[in-house]
């Protein structure tokens, strides 16, 4: 078979080589020199196997304002291919510290053949760079403001150095087992830009990963990152640990570790503003619930707040995301009153910012949604406290109030005004089968005695209105159903 050599070399001039139409190469071996410059110009390069196996051998620029379609091989050293179409590769690309700058609008890497790149870089502006088919950036991956969507397909960056991934707002989004993965071989943190598909469940949030190994040994790690509430994948947000009370129902990564057993120190970003506040991070694991990953600690970065958890070697399943960690809440230690008697409420809790707390039951209560309500129960009550935080964490605690009735009912004052009520001072049981009640001025003199049940004093003395003041009682009792005869006595006090 004849080959046809097409060789093109170019002075440090700007003169170059336009092809005004479709670029064909029909099997012969093109070379392009170091300094040269090929434009197809308003068209597409096809590098063919008609005739022989088609083969360009780049070392300078060449310019393609189409598609680069390759089914023979292109390979290069120190060249860069700038195409505004698709890179379309169905046989052998091998490029050494070359690179291939797409600058179009939406323009997709596809093709039947896997391309690995040395340099790929992503112009053009905010646009989306679209994948069909497996990538592999051997050494940068420069995203730039674009948007490189994975779909379900991967782009793998072998080059270990973490400035392998650069951007200034672009990032990777995937959908079902897509990921960005990345090689790594030191114990620096390692950023995956990741966001959500800007053509799926729109708009697109950027809630990128950051995975710091904890030893410089090969590995390689994937994510990806998907907008909406995990249940709808099978990954109930409401079923947790006894740890956790809440998971994030906006978004949640899928987390891989391809190759390597290090463990990381695993950093998620959040706006608080639109995400809400968190402060964990949960693993879907066993059994099938999100499981609280360890002590997190909280940064910040990219404009977002960030949860931070060392140690972490689990990576299956693949679902993660951010959580609320139950706080704690302590509504007081139990309380014994006398009947009559209040006692104030003093709880205490772990929540750093509280939405509102509620206590039941409210009928005994100064108020039943203030922290410290006053409660005068007339029976024994256990009182609950909930505590709902600024997440909607919702946690309760209870108490006991023990009310303690004496045996004999006496008032502690009365106030003999003739308003109709408390005017006498007596004993209200009703069960006294035997009473003698003596009431004592501070004088020592007895103002009165009554020997009936249910006879009281009236605040007057000989015919006088006595001050007021404290007055001390006796009181010799026996109540129905007993046979023991009991002595009483106290303080009350008279009130005018």
């Amino acid at each position: 078979m004849r080959k046809f050599f097409f060789t093109l070399f170019i002075l440090p001039l700007t003169v170059s080589v336009f092809a005004q139409a479709l670029f064909n190469n029909n099997g012969a071996d093109v070379y392009v020199k170091d300094g040269a410059f090929v434009i197809v110009k308003t068209n597409s390069l096809y590098n063919n196997v008609n005739g022989g196996a088609g083969f360009i051998d780049n070392a300078g620029t060449v310019v393609v304002e189409g598609n680069v379609t390759n089914d023979g091989s292109i390979t290069g050293t120190g060249d860069t291919i700038r195409l505004t179409g698709n890179w379309v590769n169905n046989n052998a690309y091998l490029g050494t510290n070359s690179w291939v700058e797409m600058n179009g609008g939406a323009q997709q890497i596809t093709g039947s053949a896997v391309t690995t790149f040395n340099n790929l870089s992503l112009q053009g502006g905010n646009v989306v760079k679209r994948q069909t088919i497996n990538a592999i950036t051997s050494g940068t991956l420069v995203l730039n403001n674009a948007e490189l969507a994975t779909d379900v397909n991967e782009m793998l960056v072998t080059n270990p150095n973490i400035g392998a991934v650069t951007r200034n707002n672009g990032f990777v989004s995937s959908v079902g087992a897509g990921r960005l993965s990345r090689a790594t071989n030191t114990t620096s943190a390692y950023l995956f830009p990741t966001g959500s598909p800007s053509y799926n469940n729109p708009p697109s949030i950027f809630r990128p990963i950051e995975k710091t190994p904890d030893a410089s040994a090969p590995n390689t790690f994937g994510a990806m990152v998907v907008k909406g509430d995990a249940t709808a994948d099978g990954y109930d947000v409401a079923v947790t640990d006894e740890l956790l009370c809440k998971v994030n129902p906006n978004f949640y990564h899928r987390l891989y570790h391809d190759a390597g057993s290090n463990n990381v120190s695993l950093r998620m970003y959040f706006d608080p503003a639109s995400d809400g506040n968190w402060t964990d991070e949960a693993h879907w694991d066993s059994p099938n619930r999100w499981n609280a990953l360890g002590a997190a600690t909280p940064g910040s970065g990219f404009g977002l707040s960030s949860i931070n958890v060392a140690g972490v070697s689990d990576f299956l399943p693949e679902p993660f995301a951010l959580a609320r960690r139950k706080f704690t809440v302590n509504a007081g230690p139990d309380v014994a009153i006398t009947l009559g008697e209040s006692t104030a409420f003093n709880p205490s809790y772990s929540a750093a910012s509280v939405a509102s707390f509620l206590w039941t039951p409210a009928a005994t209560l100064s108020c039943d949604n203030c922290e410290n309500p006053d409660a005068t129960p007339t029976v024994t009550t256990q009182y609950t406290l909930i505590v709902t935080d600024d997440a909607g964490c919702v946690v309760s605690d209870s108490l006991l109030v023990k009310v303690t009735v004496p045996e004999l009912l006496i008032p502690t004052a009365f106030s003999p005004n003739g308003d109709g009520m408390n005017d006498k001072f007596r004993v209200l049981n009703k069960d006294l089968e035997q009473l003698t009640f003596q009431v004592y001025n501070r004088w020592g003199e007895l103002v009165f005695e009554t020997s009936t049940p249910g006879d009281g004093w009236d605040g007057i003395y000989k015919g006088v209105e006595q001050e007021m003041g404290v007055y001390v009682w006796h009181c010799q009792y026996r109540l129905t159903g007993q046979a023991q005869v009991k002595l009483a006595k106290g303080n009350m006090t008279l009130m005018r």
